[in-house]
């Protein structure tokens, strides 16, 4: 993982503006810790105080000014695919909303209580999304960026960031450490190499109020900017204290330097305004502030607003550059000045609707026949103004509306295309395998898999997914497994040495997809596996890496951590052997709940590297009754002659004199070709034609399942 390279804190400003979930911001104790290991950060806060101050004083005339700062404003969406991957009308929304809440347009000011409604201030602030980059490329403000850091939610998180004296730099991502819900850092806080962590960072579900937002959590970025340009909660400099009154924040009356936002305690929730003056019997407290956490938050003060101003006038964190002509022309904000690009085309794919429980992230692309799948245009580089979708066997099979909602009734992988436009250009996208889509026609029953019969390092009909999109992914490895001479293998011990941020591959997450299966059948079962692993450490403490194991009965959709977690020195079966093949292999058995002995299951096996990761192999995957394990552990399950074949061959199966045999042929994309059932034969064989199943010339796997069990293996047709 990309491990604070900057040597900051990730506590700072944090604000959670749902009155159910109260996340509080670290603003104070970053500001100690700062204090404390950083002895210029005292001299540094002191003359931006003072700078403000002379600001204020001498320009006491700038409330009459109407000149507008427009700041540019670049999202970077740190994301894994998943609903984190916020589409771009969500940021859209969120733009609008700040317009409409620093410039006093936002329709609930009518509602500001009137001892409070005089001196509601104009910000005039605005934000604008660039279209030019730090690099003079066309962008359209909105930077994504995949990395499994968006569930760490730290200074490490803040990805590429844009130079801060050109961009107010919006980090969004999926989860936050310490479960606040978003923080920033004061003008001047952050100096030297630090400066590269300056801005925003905030959770994907409180920006805009629409996808997986909503209206209250909407002003939560209006609240950190507002940190961004140098206002403190109204209550002072704590974030709530112990011993605080019940729906305060502090035990004791606090200020925020501005001199017409009175003494508060400060408000966890919207009271009744008979309550609005707790301090000072004869003063109404500024309950309805947006520096507030009174979930009733609609304006800015107007001495708020000339602190804002002043900030942006200051030299501290260099805020005064952002709003300059000069800068307004360089990232293409100035008119006459905004690039002219057509769109690159992207889209991200979400199988559950925005705001709904998919279990732990990351997520994956998988999903049942017959079961809504959301496609959300995520083009970069311009906003297109058209749209042109195709959907292999989708239900449409064609969409012109930007984020179109469609279900498959076949399975397999869906190639899904997307072209956009505007007045500057078209661009195309095309994903083969954008989505996987599973079906109880295609779902082998209990089986066993030793990935003998796999080719190269192709692990069909598993599937691997590599979450961080770097250099290690789970893999088919030929130089020795448990059973035979293959097995899964995952390259956890390479590093990248030109990885710079992340060069040890620490909180790297990678996964490996059991193919469908249907255990609707049975009335107990295990799954079992095989596993090898050596550490590069001699320090227990260091071993952080972790294998766990989840099932879904959805085909994929949404999914369970099952129990039997292996973590640290439990994983570790090989010492600091990292010889491959391993030399020590151990059993691993899971009882299967009797709730997904159902159709329509999946399993994967999730690895999550530390510091000191080496390779991990895993061979000999099997489900099956608890009494069946033994007998499937071995070879010969499926005989298949001659192979390769230029038409007729033989397959031959355990079981088949007895039990009803399934035998199913599926392309390498995972579409059915052929199926069929066949009765017991006593000791008979299948004589199969692949000219008279339709095949052509290719490689093709051919599974055949009955009562004991299931294997897959490759035909290959005219070769």
């Amino acid at each position: 993982m990309k491990r604070s390279l900057l040597g900051l804190f990730s506590l700072a400003t944090a604000l959670t503006l749902s009155a159910q979930s109260q996340d509080r911001c670290g603003t104070d104790e970053v500001r100690r810790r700062l204090i404390a290991e950083d002895p210029t950060y005292l001299i540094r806060e002191a003359a931006l105080e003072e700078e403000i101050r002379q600001l204020l004083v001498n320009g006491a005339e700038q409330r009459d000014d109407e000149t507008v700062y427009i700041i540019p404003i670049v999202f970077h969406i740190v994301h894994l695919g998943g609903a984190e991957n916020i589409s771009n009308e969500q940021v859209l929304d969120q733009v609008a909303i700040l317009n409409r809440d620093f410039r006093k347009l936002n329709s609930d000011i009518s509602q500001v209580i009137p001892q409070f409604q005089a001196i509601a201030g104009d910000a005039r602030i605005e934000f604008r999304l660039p279209t030019l980059d730090p690099f003079g490329n066309c962008t359209n403000g909105i930077d994504r960026i995949q990395s499994i850091e968006t569930l760490v939610g730290n200074d490490g998180a803040k990805l590429n960031p844009w130079p801060r004296n050109k961009y107010l730099n919006v980090w969004v991502v999926a989860k936050m450490a310490d479960g606040v819900a978003g923080y920033a850092y004061y003008p001047g806080a952050l100096n030297n190499l630090g400066q590269l962590a300056d801005g925003v960072i905030i959770l994907h579900d409180y920006i805009g109020s629409i996808g997986t937002s909503n209206a209250g959590s909407s002003r939560a970025l209006t609240h950190e900017i507002g940190h961004y340009l140098n206002l403190r909660h109204v209550w002072g400099d704590n974030n709530g204290v112990d011993g605080a009154p019940a729906g305060h924040m502090s035990s004791v009356c606090g200020d925020d330097g501005v001199d017409d936002t009175p003494l508060t305690k400060g408000w966890s929730g919207c009271p009744s305004s008979a309550s609005w003056n707790d301090c000072d019997p004869e003063i109404f407290e500024n309950v309805e502030n947006y520096m507030e956490y009174s979930y009733c938050s609609r304006m800015f003060s107007n001495g708020q607003v000339d602190r804002m101003r002043a900030a942006l006038i200051a030299t501290a964190g260099e805020r005064n550059n952002l709003w300059t002509t000069n800068n307004l022309q360089a990232t293409g904000i100035a008119p006459g000045f905004e690039s002219q690009c057509g769109p690159i085309a992207d889209f991200t794919v979400q199988t559950v609707a925005s705001g709904a429980t998919v279990g732990a992230l990351p997520t994956l692309p998988t999903v049942c026949t017959g079961v809504n799948v959301y496609f959300k245009d995520n083009s970069t580089r311009s906003f297109p103004t058209s749209w042109s979708w195709t959907f292999q066997d989708g239900n449409p099979s064609t969409s012109s509306v930007r984020n179109p909602t469609v279900t498959f009734n076949s399975p397999g992988w869906k190639s899904v295309t997307l072209t956009v436009s505007n007045d500057n250009g078209t661009s195309t996208k095309t994903n083969e395998f954008a989505v996987l889509v599973g079906s109880n026609d295609v779902a082998m029953g209990a089986f066993f898999e030793s990935f003998e019969t796999q080719e190269g390092e192709n692990l069909y009909p598993y599937f691997a997914a590599n979450h961080d999109n770097n250099h290690t992914s789970f893999r088919r490895y030929t130089g020795g497994g448990h059973t035979g001479n293959a097995c899964a293998m995952l390259n956890s011990g390479d590093r990248n040495q030109l990885d710079l941020i992340d060069p040890t591959n620490d909180l790297d997450i990678d996964e490996l997809v059991t193919p469908l299966v249907n255990l609707s059948g049975l009335s107990n079962a295990v799954l079992a596996f095989r596993w090898a692993y050596s550490t590069s450490t001699n320090t227990a403490a260091d071993i952080t890496e972790k294998l766990q194991v989840f099932r879904s009965t959805d085909c994929g959709r949404t999914w369970t951590q099952m129990p039997g977690e292996m973590a640290g020195t439990a994983l570790v079966n090989n010492g600091n052997n990292a010889n491959m093949p391993p030399t020590q292999w151990s059993l691993k058995t899971i009882n299967i709940p009797s709730s997904a002995l159902t159709n329509n299951v999946r399993f994967k096996f999730r690895y999550i590297s530390g510091s000191f990761s080496n390779n991990l192999f895993i061979d000999d995957i099997n489900i099956a009754t608890p009494v069946g394990i033994a007998e499937m552990l071995g070879d010969g399950f499926i005989s298949l002659y001659p192979n390769p074949t230029n038409d007729q061959f033989t397959v031959q199966v355990t079981g088949m004199d007895a039990h009803a045999t399934e035998v199913v042929v599926t392309d390498l994309r995972g579409a059915v070709v052929y199926s069929n059932v066949y009765r017991p034969m006593g000791q008979g064989a299948i004589e199969l034609s692949a000219r008279g199943m339709g095949l052509a010339n290719g490689l093709y796997m051919l599974r055949a399942s009955n009562g004991l069990g299931s294997r897959v293996q490759k035909l290959v047709i005219g070769q």
